[in-house]
């Protein structure tokens, strides 16, 4: 915790809990009601990794013999009241996403810039390969924030919400099957077919069945295990593998929440594509969501892959709102 001055107060922590949890909610759901935009904070993630922490420490205070903690929430408060929030995000290949708020009633004070300057430090010494600033296409007060330390834009993603919830029966030919440890190098392997490798050509003229190359920002690194269920670190998120006749043809993720479901890391195998094996896997994770009586699905996907969108919008998906990516290049002299 860095004191400001008086009762300004700047939490800076690896994970939030709870408390912070209700704080953060709460900042965001004024600014909804002022300014109508919104946010991608990916808090439930976040706390329920912060869950798993929660037998080491958090705030930063760790001795000096302690591992090296990396600082992903920056919290002002004014007494006992959150007035603004930054949060990293890190989704593997060495990507950081910055996105945040302020309080309307505290804006234009420096307030964020300060956490930002914190959260540069921090990103700097992490040393990713690419640093992302998010900001709703509608919101001007955070556009003109990124414009003015220098973020460059980079590229869009719709948020999609399932308005048309279909009944969908079991009548399809694909089958999911939760992935386990074992399963790592597969989706490794899928991994870097869909989301690391630029030799390939998505052509197929009626149906996208994966994420476009912009969308690396919302997958794991090809070389890890993130992609792989483990109830124990993440107990509400499952990636199923997409059998057909026996034959793994691909992979889709989904993120449950007591009343919602989130889908990514959506990909078929070049071999398959272009039969209608994408949407019918798309329709199988649907059909296990609604299972579970929830009726609530978003997505999120690249504003210029006609493809995909043509897709979720066959299976009841429309737009919500845009979020916008600022390229910021880590090495900028304003915050040297």
């Amino acid at each position: 915790m860095i004191s400001q001055n008086l009762n300004h107060t700047i939490h800076l922590l690896e994970y939030i809990t709870h408390k912070e949890y209700i704080d953060i909610n709460h900042l965001k759901d004024i600014c909804y009601l002022n300014d109508q935009t919104n946010l991608k904070l990916e808090l439930d993630y976040k706390l329920n990794i912060g869950k798993n922490q929660e037998k080491g420490s958090n705030k930063i205070n760790c001795q000096a013999n302690s591992l090296v903690v990396k600082v992903n929430e920056f919290l002002y408060y004014i007494g006992d009241t959150l007035v603004a929030y930054l949060g990293i995000s890190s989704f593997g290949a060495n990507i950081g996403e910055i996105n945040g708020m302020t309080h309307p009633d505290w804006r234009r004070k420096g307030l964020f810039k300060k956490l930002f300057e914190h959260a540069l430090k921090e990103c700097q010494n992490r040393n990713f390969s690419k640093l992302l600033l998010l900001s709703d296409g509608n919101e001007s007060s955070g556009i003109d924030f990124i414009k003015a330390v220098g973020g460059v834009y980079d590229f869009s993603e719709y948020r999609m919400k399932q308005l048309n919830n279909a009944s969908l029966e079991k009548v399809n030919p694909i089958s999911l099957r939760i992935a386990d440890k074992s399963d790592w190098k597969e989706i490794a392997r899928q991994n870097a077919i869909y989301f690391n490798d630029t030799d390939i050509t998505y052509d197929e003229p009626n149906e996208a069945d994966t994420t476009s190359e912009a969308d690396v920002t919302n997958e794991a690194d090809a070389t890890n295990e993130a992609d792989v269920t483990n109830e124990e670190d993440a107990p509400n998120e499952f990636t199923y593998l997409a059998k057909l006749n026996g034959e793994i043809i691909g992979k889709i993720k989904i993120e449950f929440s007591d009343s919602s479901a989130f889908i990514c890391g959506f990909g078929i195998l070049p071999d398959y594509r272009g039969k209608g094996y994408g949407k019918a896997t798309l329709k199988e994770a649907l059909r296990l969501i609604y299972e579970k009586g929830i009726n609530q699905v978003e997505l999120d996907v690249e504003c210029k892959n006609n493809n995909a969108l043509n897709l979720y919008k066959s299976c009841g998906f429309e737009e919500m709102s845009v979020m916008n990516y600022y390229q910021y290049h880590i090495i900028n002299e304003k915050f040297k």
